[in-house]
């Protein structure tokens, strides 16, 4: 198998302009006043009290974050996102009176700010999440056969697209897989320490962990089922350059690789 990452820049999608964004991390904030900025340099301003500004604030802005990029979106409530490679998130401008929804296309860790008169919901493909303040990762790529939700403070609603409904408890993990549906008691820094460059994984199929290498990257890393089905088990810094991770890899499960133009091949030792 090979994964191909997306390429580019970072992009914030306004109601009016596409704004790229160079550089391996970024920050987008929003304030209650309209004001928008990246890197705390103002790019934009939603004019609150002009006569377009109702039109304005029910359309909705986009950040895209292709492989092998991060990023952070504070958004006017508050409430922050960090935002892992290859990810998609769709958000007003300024949230209604009644709820607060965006949607996440990829993987994100939330903090929400509390207000009990407007729930949270982060809506995926697959599932619906709903909150009212807490924090928790989303991890819902539409290119991947499962979802997953870890909660880590407060209390969350899953509700699937099957109209089932669960209810988390902090430690706790909610998975989705083809219609089957699962929770289970996890450590939650497994799940949440990407957004700090760090990969941990317990007993995971190096499928996984090299899908996740190759988004987090931006690099093509192939790959045959002799690799996919191997389980290992550690803990990967991510902010040291992929041939070291790679080399760290390669001391806990036996394979080798080799760097061939772009794409990085990885075999079973002793093939």
């Amino acid at each position: 198998m090979a994964v191909t990452p997306d390429e580019g820049e970072i992009q914030v999608v306004l109601f009016d302009k596409q704004i790229p964004i160079s550089g391996q991390e970024s920050q987008i904030e929003y304030d209650a006043k309209g004001t928008v900025a990246v890197n705390s340099e103002k790019i934009a301003d939603v004019s609150l009290n002009s006569a377009n500004s109702s039109k304005r604030l029910s359309e909705f802005n986009q950040l895209i974050v292709p492989n092998g990029k991060r990023s952070t979106l504070i958004l006017e409530d508050g409430t922050k996102l960090w935002v892992n490679a290859g990810s998609r998130i769709v958000y007003p401008v300024t949230f209604a009176d009644k709820k607060r929804e965006i949607y996440v296309n990829g993987e994100v860790f939330l903090e929400v700010t509390p207000d009990k008169k407007r729930p949270f919901i982060v809506k995926t493909k697959e599932m619906d999440v709903q909150v009212l303040g807490t924090s928790f990762n989303v991890m819902a790529y539409e290119t991947d056969e499962s979802s997953s939700v870890v909660l880590v403070t407060g209390a969350v609603q899953v509700d699937t697209k099957d109209d089932e409904d669960f209810r988390l408890e902090p430690n706790r993990m909610f998975s989705y897989n083809q219609g089957e549906c699962d929770i289970k008691e996890v450590n939650v820094n497994d799940y949440i320490l990407w957004k700090d460059g760090l990969y941990t994984y317990r007993s995971e199929h190096l499928s996984v962990i090299l899908d996740r290498l190759s988004r987090y990257y931006g690099k093509k890393i192939s790959y045959k089922s002799d690799v996919a089905d191997l389980k290992c088990s550690g803990k990967l810094d991510m902010q040291e350059d992929l041939e070291v991770v790679l080399d760290g890899l390669s001391q806990t499960a036996p394979i080798l690789y080799k760097k061939i133009d772009e794409e990085y091949i990885v075999v079973k030792e002793g093939r």
